[in-house]
C-alpha cells in the first residue's frame, strides 16, 4: 500500500535549489516505512533524473542511473520494511543539518542533493 504524493518532477531549474532540498527532506520525512518502500522510490521518481549519479564508500565507483539506483535503494528498503511489518521494529526518520553542508555549490542536473 503506497500513500498519494503530488510531486512535480521535471524541469527544477528555475526553482531554488534549496527549497527543493526542503521538499525532498519533508517528503522522505513524511514518508514511512511500515506502509511500504514504495513511497521512497515514488520520492526517488519525483525528484532525481534518469542520468542521476551517486557514490558510495562501499563501491568503487559512481552508480548511475535511475534503474540501477532504485534497485539499490529497493535491496535497502523492503528488508526494512518487512522488519517494521513482522519484527515490529521501530524506525523514526528526523532531518538533522550537517554543519557545513551549506556552501555554494553547483549542482549538475540529476545529481544527489
Amino acid at each position: 500500500m503506497s500513500a498519494q504524493h503530488h510531486f512535480a518532477p521535471g524541469d527544477h531549474r528555475d526553482r531554488d535549489l534549496y527549497a527543493r532540498e526542503r521538499v525532498l527532506n519533508s517528503a522522505i520525512i513524511a514518508a514511512d516505512i511500515g506502509r511500504g518502500w514504495e513511497e521512497y522510490l515514488e520520492i526517488f521518481d519525483a525528484f532525481y533524473a534518469d542520468d542521476v549519479e551517486v557514490t558510495t564508500d562501499a563501491e568503487t565507483g559512481p552508480i548511475r542511473g535511475r534503474e540501477r539506483i532504485r534497485e539499490l535503494l529497493f535491496n535497502f528498503l523492503a528488508p526494512l520494511h518487512v522488519m517494521v511489518e513482522i519484527g515490529g521494529l521501530a524506525i523514526d526518520v528526523r532531518e538533522s543539518p550537517i554543519p557545513g553542508t551549506r556552501r555554494m555549490r553547483r549542482i549538475r542536473p540529476g545529481q544527489l542533493i
